[in-house]
């Protein structure tokens, strides 16, 4: 976890950038419209008294109308004895005009950027009101934000056009077209990222691994449930989906279990925690989960789950363009000011709950299925860990489950056992839980560190899985899905890993990185490997190990691969420069696999640096 000073830094960084985005153009143009306006005023005035001199006209009396209205003065409205004087200085689309209208797009953009910092404070603030506060907050919010940064994007992009045309016109008398259309062109981009993020559809809603678990495959299990709902006065679940993962909850949220749509309120169930949990911790735990129901915590959660997901892949693509970051400060900020309020309101939550749960069950069985819990997720995250850093191939069965409760025991007794419990919180997939240490305070129920090990290693004669018949074959088809598909990432990131020695590891990395050969214009071939890149026509292989760096550059509408090389090439050279004439319909797909295959070389080189690193500090 990240300390307060860090947070800190991270909260005032992006304010600052927020400022350097919102104020720094709009300063930029007042300040040098400013400028233009005294230049030009000097220019007319200094104009005007040479042409009375000609005329052996009256200068003083002149000088003295020009003081009192100089010629950018008479650009706003006027008296109509000096609309000829505003016609000849002034007239539209002249100089000073537009350095005139310039100079007041610039103030009022300086004021809306202050109105927009002082709304995403002002949102920010009704979130930590409360949970509707949040609602509410979130859906002005990204409305207005939406609609007030697009707006600054198209001003300030004008902005920048004018200036990159003016900026050297006005002193050099000159301007460079393709400066202009540069700044166009990537004002007209940021535009097109707005309206793509406006549009952009929903990612499909989650999915989780389990079984729904009906009335009918468990009737003690909903019997109890009933009667558990009845005493926090709330309904009981639409559905209980039953699975392998370390945590309870109970959500709103749309989900999708094995493909299944399922709407309502469901409550997930941890088989190998429940496992662990006599039937009173159990119970304990379950009516903290059904308090979340009957304070409609779940409810806004689904509400603002959604909300939050169109807001974060918004803010996300405005991120990831030049042009937009105006767009993406004033939401960053304002997000990370929402999550704040989001985990204050959610600890607090958690409290209400724990509350209740000491109340109708007992203080004891919420904090020791707390410590349970705890530990129980702590020694599976250090197996599965272990697992996954081997690096031979997992032939057989893994037996997670299994290593589990042979090592849960001797897990709970090390000394380390202590600090983890203190520090870890509770795993929950939707709101940040409170440590154990002010969670024991909330419900008046202190249970001493050193006794920490005891609670955790009294496996129960009895839990709720006996209200289960099915519950050892859904554990079981589970267990047996999840390995598979760890083995199967397991065996993908050893492709990563491997520099590989022998046919073994050669031919895993060549299960997950083949040769990729595409052929060019003359029908020669360029082939990308794990090793590096054959070079068409000569078939020389360039390793990655001598390259430094790799691009892919469009010149006069041909591509050209560029390599930058550590040592030089077999030419003597330290950059080697490959036509590709011909990939225009496949050179996207060219960059993405060399991008790829130059990042599992790149991942080896670092892995092999901090193996090598941690070897030397072991000797």
């Amino acid at each position: 976890m990240k300390s307060l000073t860090e947070l800190k830094k991270g909260y005032l960084k992006v304010f600052l950038w927020l400022l350097f985005t919102l104020f720094l153009v709009p300063v930029i143009t007042l300040v040098f419209a400013e400028y233009g306006n005294a230049q030009l005023d000097q220019q007319y005035t200094q104009f005007f008294m040479n042409d009375a001199q000609e005329q052996h006209q009256d200068t003083g009396k002149l000088q003295t109308f020009l003081q009192q209205h100089p010629p950018s003065s008479v650009c706003g409205p006027v008296d109509e004895n000096l609309q000829d004087y505003k016609n000849a200085v002034c007239a539209p689309q002249s100089e000073l005009w537009q350095f005139y209208m310039m100079d007041k797009v610039a103030f009022w953009t300086l004021i809306g950027s202050g109105v927009v910092l002082l709304m995403v404070l002002l949102f920010s603030a009704l979130a930590f009101k409360s949970r509707q506060g949040q609602v509410i907050s979130l859906a002005l919010a990204r409305k207005f934000l939406m609609l007030a940064c697009s707006l600054e994007v198209m001003v300030q992009g004008g902005m920048l056009v004018w200036l990159s045309f003016w900026g050297t016109a006005f002193f050099t008398q000159t301007y460079y077209p393709k400066l202009v259309m540069a700044v166009g062109l990537l004002v007209l981009a940021g535009m097109y990222y707005m309206i793509k993020g406006i549009f952009k559809k929903l990612p499909p809603e989650e999915s989780i691994e389990g079984e729904v678990v009906t009335r009918e495959a468990a009737p003690a299990l909903w019997s109890q449930i009933d009667m558990l709902a009845a005493r926090v006065g709330t309904t009981p679940p639409d559905h209980i989906v039953a699975g392998i993962d370390t945590n309870f909850y109970v959500t709103e949220a749309p989900l999708s279990v094995n493909g299944h749509p399922l709407t309502g309120r469901k409550l997930y169930v941890s088989i190998p925690l429940l496992r662990q949990l006599t039937v009173a911790q159990a119970d304990g735990v379950m009516v903290h989960e059904l308090t979340h129901l009957h304070e409609g915590d779940t409810a806004s959660g689904a509400l603002l789950g959604p909300k939050l997901h169109r807001f974060d892949l918004y803010m996300q693509l405005m991120g990831q363009n030049l042009a937009t970051l105006i767009v993406y400060y004033p939401l960053y900020l304002y997000r990370m000011l929402f999550e704040l309020a989001w985990q204050r309101n959610s600890r607090e939550r958690e409290f209400v709950a724990d509350r209740n749960a000491s109340t109708l069950v007992s203080p004891a069985a919420i904090i020791e299925s707390l410590i349970k819990v705890s530990a129980y997720a702590s020694y599976r995250s250090e197996v599965e860990r272990n697992f996954f850093n081997n690096r031979t191939l997992h032939e057989n069965e893994l037996g997670i489950s299994k290593a589990i409760a042979a090592g849960l025991p001797e897990h709970v007794a090390s000394p380390d056992f202590i600090s983890v419990v203190r520090e870890q919180n509770v795993p929950h997939p939707f709101d940040s839980h409170p440590p154990l240490a002010e969670r024991m305070r909330n419900v008046g129920y202190n249970i001493d560190e050193a006794d920490y090990a005891a609670v955790a290693a009294d496996f129960p004669a009895k839990s709720w899985v006996d209200l289960m018949p099915v519950a050892n074959e859904i554990e079981q088809q589970l267990w047996q899905k999840y390995e598979r598909d760890f083995s199967s990432v397991h065996e993908e990131s050893l492709a990563w890993r491997y520099q590989p020695e022998g046919e073994m590891e050669t031919a895993l990395v060549l299960k997950h990185f083949p040769n990729v050969p595409y052929t060019l214009k003359d029908g020669s071939q360029i082939v990308i490997t794990w090793q590096g890149i054959v070079s068409p026509k000569t078939d020389e292989l360039l390793e990655w190990d001598n390259v430094k760096n790799i691009n892919v550059i469009r010149n006069f509408g041909r591509d050209k691969l560029y390599l930058q090389h550590e040592q030089p090439n077999a030419k003597g050279k330290k950059r080697s420069e490959i036509p590709l004439p011909g990939l225009k319909k496949e050179i996207e797909a060219f960059k993405n696999t060399l991008g790829l295959y130059w990042h599992r070389h790149q991942t080896v080189r670092a892995l092999m640096k901090e193996e090598s690193a941690e070897a030397s500090q072991s000797a």
